[in-house]
C-alpha cells in the first residue's frame, strides 16, 4: 500500500476543511495518509513534519509556495515526488487549484503524472550547509549592502545595493522576478545573480552556468549582514564573512498533471502578456 504524506499551511482560511477532504478522499481509494499535526484528522495517522517527509511516497502540500519550499526542506537528501495544492491567491509552485483537486488526485493515482527535476542549490558558511529551491536573500536589513562577487577564480565586480539574490530557475519566477530579474525556463542549468536596488546602474541581472561556483564576501560593516534562504532559514553573516554558492547533489522533484506546462502557469498566474482589461 502506498503512503502519500500531507503537509499543510494550518493558518490558510479554510484548510482544515479541504486537509480533511484530500484524507478522506486518499483513503477512500486505498492509499495510506499520513499527516503533520497540527489538525486532528481521523482519516490519517498524525507525525511530527519531519517524519512526515521520510516515510512516505509521495508529499501532498496543501497550502502557498511557501508550504511547498518547506516541504523540500523537510526531506533533505531524501527527495520524495511533491505535488502542490494551493489554498492561497498566486500559487506557482502549487499550482492545483481547490476546484480541481479531485480531478488531478484521480490523475495522480493513475499515474498519469509528470516528474519534474528542479535544481536545489547550496551554500557553504563556514561549516554551516544551507539549501534553497528558490533562492538566497544576502541583506543587511535597514541600509546599504557591500559584496564581493567571484565566479569561479575571477573577480565579477564589487556590489553596492540594498541586497542580491542569487536564485535558482524556479526562483526566476519569484522574488527574483520582482526585483528585475529574467525569468528562466525550470529545467535549465543555471543561477540568476540579480542585485537589490544597486547603487551603480550598470549592474544588471547576470545569469551564469550552474556548474559554476559563486563566492561572495559579505561586508557588513557596522551592522550584521543576513542570508535568508527560499525566505524560512536565516543565517547571520559577519563582516568579511565569505558564502560559496553551488549546485546542491540533491534535485526536488516536483509531480505534476500532464496538462501542467510552464508557459500555462505564465499565461494564468502571471498573466504573462494580457492587457490591462483582460486580467
Amino acid at each position: 500500500m502506498k503512503t502519500y504524506g500531507l503537509i499543510y499551511n494550518k493558518n490558510r482560511p479554510g484548510a482544515e476543511r479541504v486537509v480533511r477532504q484530500v484524507a478522506g478522499w486518499l483513503k477512500d481509494h486505498g492509499i495510506k495518509v499520513l499527516a503533520e499535526r497540527g489538525f486532528d484528522i481521523s482519516q490519517a495517522e498524525m507525525a511530527d513534519e519531519i517524519e512526515v517527509a521520510a516515510r512516505c511516497d509521495m508529499l501532498l502540500v496543501l497550502g502557498g509556495d511557501g508550504t511547498l519550499l518547506r516541504a523540500v526542506r523537510l526531506m533533505g537528501n531524501g527527495q520524495k515526488p511533491v505535488l502542490g495544492i494551493n489554498l492561497g491567491s498566486l500559487g506557482f509552485l502549487t499550482e492545483i487549484s481547490q476546484d480541481n483537486i479531485q480531478q488531478s488526485m484521480e490523475q495522480v493515482i493513475r499515474g498519469q503524472y509528470q516528474i519534474e527535476e528542479r535544481a536545489i542549490i547550496k551554500a557553504q558558511c563556514g561549516d554551516a550547509e544551507f539549501f534553497a529551491l528558490n533562492d538566497f536573500d544576502i541583506r543587511v536589513p535597514t541600509r546599504l549592502v557591500e559584496l564581493t562577487v567571484s565566479i569561479g577564480d575571477e573577480l565579477v565586480s564589487r556590489y553596492y545595493a540594498d541586497g542580491m539574490l542569487i536564485a535558482t530557475p524556479t526562483g526566476s519566477t519569484a522574488y527574483s522576478l520582482s526585483a528585475g530579474g529574467p525569468i528562466v525556463e525550470p529545467d535549465m542549468d543555471a543561477f540568476v545573480i540579480t542585485p537589490i536596488c544597486p547603487h551603480t546602474l550598470s549592474l544588471r541581472p547576470m545569469i551564469v552556468s550552474l556548474n559554476k561556483t559563486i563566492t561572495v564576501v559579505v561586508h557588513g560593516k557596522n551592522e550584521e549582514a543576513v542570508m535568508v534562504a527560499d525566505g524560512q532559514i536565516v543565517a547571520r553573516l559577519k563582516n568579511d564573512q565569505k558564502l560559496v554558492i553551488t549546485k546542491a547533489d540533491r534535485k526536488a522533484l516536483l509531480a505534476r498533471p500532464e496538462a501542467s506546462s510552464f508557459y500555462n502557469i505564465l499565461r494564468t498566474k502571471l498573466k504573462w502578456g494580457a492587457r490591462g482589461e483582460n486580467c
